[in-house]
């Protein structure tokens, strides 16, 4: 019995490690398993549109994997999206004080680390770093772009010119345009403590960057206007909608006050040229208006109708009531205008500007979107109770 015994102490041995090594790999297959299926609920949180769970998934996962440079680079982004900027920051300057990468990607990790101090509103530290960077052949045009987001969030636009003029070549077409935007913010500055000639000199500046742009042109409508100088402000503003139809609502806006005397055959004639080139309601209404001064109530009831023919619109039918109530006996009217002040509370409360990227809506305009803070992205909203 006990030689039996010895015999099979090797089989119990082989056994026991074939056990204990299926048990490993059982072990490693069900944290595998479990690995993938927090990745494939990340998955699912973003087509179910949950942006935050989907976040949390996906930075679960990354940190249960061997650790790769893409992926610290990836969990370092998401964690910046979901705001934890001291995390991102402490793993970008780890990353970028690696000895084990090479230099290519330490300059990735140091750009990561910019855009985590840009977003954290530290901008000190985002600009120190980019302006090393933008030394560098490979990250400049990045480094570039970034630091002149620094500079915008800054409010520092001329350091932003600087940065832009010094490498417009690299920076594409639509860098033209930034600069004119920053010259009418640098514009704007010196309008708004009262030196009119040196906000002229600046938007005159914008306008030779982007020649076709409409905001250059308002601006310097702008100053004609606090001068008293109507006629040569219409002429710009005249220029603005025809070089871009699609800002009409501000164009009548500065039209409007290019015109003291509202009889004025010359004022109807520009309303009509604004309503054909931007199809635009609120301009509609200022056309009725106009028309019921120079040929009477009838014939700007038939056009408003006209207009409402082609264009379902809040701020049309509002201006109908109001027509329609000069005809109607006492209590009639009391019910037609109290209906009226209801659709005129509907459009008020209406946002006027839209962000086309974005979708931020606003009352008033922003050349440079408060959300996504992209440049001219905010546009007159259309639709029934838009323009």
């Amino acid at each position: 019995m006990l030689e039996l015994l010895f015999l099979l102490l090797p089989l119990a041995a082989a056994y026991g490690y074939y056990m204990g090594r299926n048990s490993l790999r059982s072990k490693k297959l069900n944290a595998k398993n479990r690995h993938n299926a927090t990745y494939l609920r990340g998955v699912e949180y973003l087509f179910s549109n949950n942006q935050e769970k989907a976040v949390d998934k996906f930075i679960a996962y990354l940190n249960g994997t061997d650790p790769t440079f893409e992926s610290r680079l990836a969990l370092g982004n998401l964690l910046r999206q979901r705001g934890e900027f001291d995390k991102a920051i402490a793993l970008h300057e780890r990353m970028a004080a690696d000895e084990t990468l090479d230099d290519a990607e330490k300059e990735l990790a140091t750009l990561e680390l910019s855009r985590d101090f840009l977003n954290a509103g530290v901008f000190n530290q985002a600009e120190e770093l980019l302006k090393n960077l933008i030394n560098i052949p490979r990250q400049r045009v990045e480094s570039a772009n970034l630091l002149l987001k620094v500079y915008e969030r800054e409010g520092d636009y001329q350091a932003a010119i600087a940065v832009a003029e010094s490498y417009s070549e690299i920076l594409g077409n639509e860098i033209k345009g930034r600069l004119a935007d920053y010259w009418c913010e640098m514009g704007n500055a010196e309008l708004g403590q009262g030196n009119i000639e040196k906000a002229r000199s600046f938007f005159k500046k914008a306008l030779n960057n982007d020649p076709k742009a409409v905001r250059p042109r308002l601006c310097l409508a702008e100053t004609l206007l606090k001068q008293g100088r109507y006629n040569e402000a219409f002429l710009l503003v005249k220029d603005a909608w025809s070089s871009d139809p699609v800002y009409g609502l501000l164009c009548l806006d500065h039209l409007k006050r290019c015109f003291v005397n509202k009889a004025d055959p010359k004022y109807r004639f520009a309303l009509e040229d604004l309503v054909h080139r931007t199809n635009s309601a609120s301009a509609m209404v200022e056309l009725v208006k106009a028309t019921e001064l120079s040929s009477g109530a009838d014939d700007a009831e038939a056009m408003l109708l006209n207009f409402l023919h082609d264009k379902v619109n809040l701020k049309l039918f509002s201006a109908l009531m109001e027509l329609r109530s000069h005809k109607l006996r006492a209590g009639e009217n009391d019910a037609l205008m109290q209906l009226k002040s209801l659709m005129d509370a509907q459009i008020v409360q209406s946002p006027r500007f839209v962000c086309r990227k974005c979708g931020f809506e606003s009352s008033v305009m922003f050349w440079q979107c408060p959300s996504c803070r992209r440049w001219r992205t905010l546009k007159p909203r259309h639709g029934i109770d838009g323009d």
